[in-house]
Parts: structure tokens; sequence; C-alpha cells
């Protein structure tokens, strides 16, 4: 067999095609696989004066699923078959359920209507339900007995223990009514509010809630190593973009969502289903 040896000039060539392959690749994956690669994370979460009954509650949440052309409904069935495998004591959505057209809403809220918990599925609305139909989301979602909390609240009951569930609209349409909100609401217990907007998290209306869970960030969808969300040096939005966050007394997770909008794709961020688990704060 003859000798094969390399010329300078083709090595060069090589290595001058290396970052391009490497490029080709990354791009491959963020487009064909990360966008797919679905995470369920497990968060404890210590909350004062939580209810004795409610130690060790699950909340599994989904948000920003964005049934599109992009995302089929297949897709959507598989997030919601994998969230249901989680077994919680309640599901809760927080917003961004298609994109776009209204042809969508239907289909996606029939999906969701397989999800199944002891203490119900509660949802709020996000910004691009608004863009494409928020009375048919509406009306979708009850119609397939998902409650939408749109600027209302109630109690999660378990034997003479309750913890206060509310919801708001999305604070970004002007949709937010604080008062109607919380109405009735006892601010010497426990308040669990569900807001499309992680940035409600430093308004002075949410300062007497305990925890707040939030999407609309999609984590940032493309993270870099040492850069973080890339996004963030365009947007203020991503000033909480994925994870556990305090401000004073008040809680908030912020789930990356499994969706994507505007590039189809992810990078760093894998699409969420976020499973929280109420633990008792002990400490004096």
């Amino acid at each position: 067999m003859p000798k094969v040896s390399l010329t300078r000039r083709q090595f060069l060539r090589g290595v001058a095609a290396a970052p391009l392959v490497a490029i080709s690749a990354g791009s491959a994956f963020a487009t064909l696989v990360e966008p797919y690669r679905y995470w369920i994370s497990e968060t404890q979460i210590f909350i004062k004066d939580l209810p004795e009954r409610f130690e060790g509650f699950r909340i599994t949440q989904l948000t920003d699923l964005h049934h599109s052309q992009i995302l089929s409904i297949d897709e959507i069935r598989r997030v919601v078959s994998l969230a249901q495998q989680t077994k919680p004591d309640v599901f809760v959505l927080t917003g961004d359920y298609t994109t776009t057209y209204r042809r969508y809403i239907e289909p996606c809220a029939e999906a969701l209507s397989t999800l199944n918990a002891p203490e119900g599925v509660w949802a709020v609305l996000g910004n691009h339900d608004h863009y494409t139909d928020p009375e048919l989301t509406t009306r979708a979602f009850e119609k397939n007995h998902i409650t939408v909390l749109n600027n209302q609240n109630t109690n999660l009951q378990k034997g003479p223990d309750s913890l206060q569930l509310s919801g708001i609209d999305d604070w970004s349409w002007n949709g937010t009514d604080w008062k109607k909100a919380f109405a009735g609401l006892n601010n010497n217990r426990p308040t669990i509010l569900l807001s499309h907007q992680p940035a409600v998290l430093e308004f002075p209306q949410t300062q007497q809630m305990s925890l707040i869970l939030s999407g609309h960030t999609h984590g940032g969808q493309i993270k870099l190593p040492w850069l973080g969300p890339i996004a963030r040096f365009a947007t203020k939005d991503l000033k909480y973009a994925q994870g556990l966050f305090r401000y004073g007394e008040v809680q908030l997770y912020v789930s990356s969502g499994t969706g994507v909008i505007g590039l189809p794709i992810r990078m760093g961020v894998r699409p969420e289903i976020t499973v929280l688990r109420l633990m008792r704060d002990r400490r004096t």
C-alpha cells in the first residue's frame, strides 16, 4: 500500500476548517437535539409558616410550551406525558402556550387536559397568549378542566390546613389587577403567586408573597460558557433568567420552560419541566 503523507498546505487547510466543523456541529446540536432534551428539575423550597400537612407538597410547573409550526402537537403531548410521570400534588401552568396563530390554542389545551393531580391544574396567561387570543385561550382551558387564575386566588386544602394560591394576568399587557388577585388573602398565611413575568419579584405589591412561580425567559434560550445568556445584553427580562432567587423575604423560581421563540434553537439551556417540593422553614 502506498504511503500517504500530508503536505504542509493540506495540514493548514485542515486546521483552518476545524472551527467551521465545530460551529456546524454545534448548530446542529442546538437545533436538532437540545430543544428536545427535556430536563426534569427538582428543587426544595423552604416556606416560612408552611402548614404541617403541606410538608413535602409537590408542585409540577410547565411554562412556555409555544405550540407552533416549530413545536408540533406531538411534542406538546410528549412534554405533558413526562410531566404527568412526576405525579405531583398540583400542576401549575405559567403562560405562553402557543405562538402567533389561534389555530394552535385548542389542540394545545386538549393536550394539557390529560394532566391530572389531586389538587388540580391551575394556569395564568403570558404575553404570547395575548398576542394570539387571551379570551379563546381561557375558554379552551376552562373547557378542558384547567382553571385560569386571571387575577384571582384560591385555597388548596389538606384537611384543616390550606395554602393560598393566586394568579395574575400578564402585567406587560396591563392586565394585572392586584386588588382582585389578592382579594380575601390572609397576609399571615403563605401564598404562592403564579406570574408569567418574573420581574414582579421586585414590585411592592408582591412583598407579602411566600413564593412566585414564573417563566417567560426560556433561561435565555442560548447560554454560552462564561458569558451566560447572551440575550441579557439586549434586554432586562433576563435579570432573573432561570432558577431560584430571593428578594427580601420573597422567593422566586423561574423555569426555563419547554418551548422556543424566535430561533428554533436552544444552546446551554435545556427545556425544563419543573418539580418543586415545599418544605417547612424551621429557622427562627
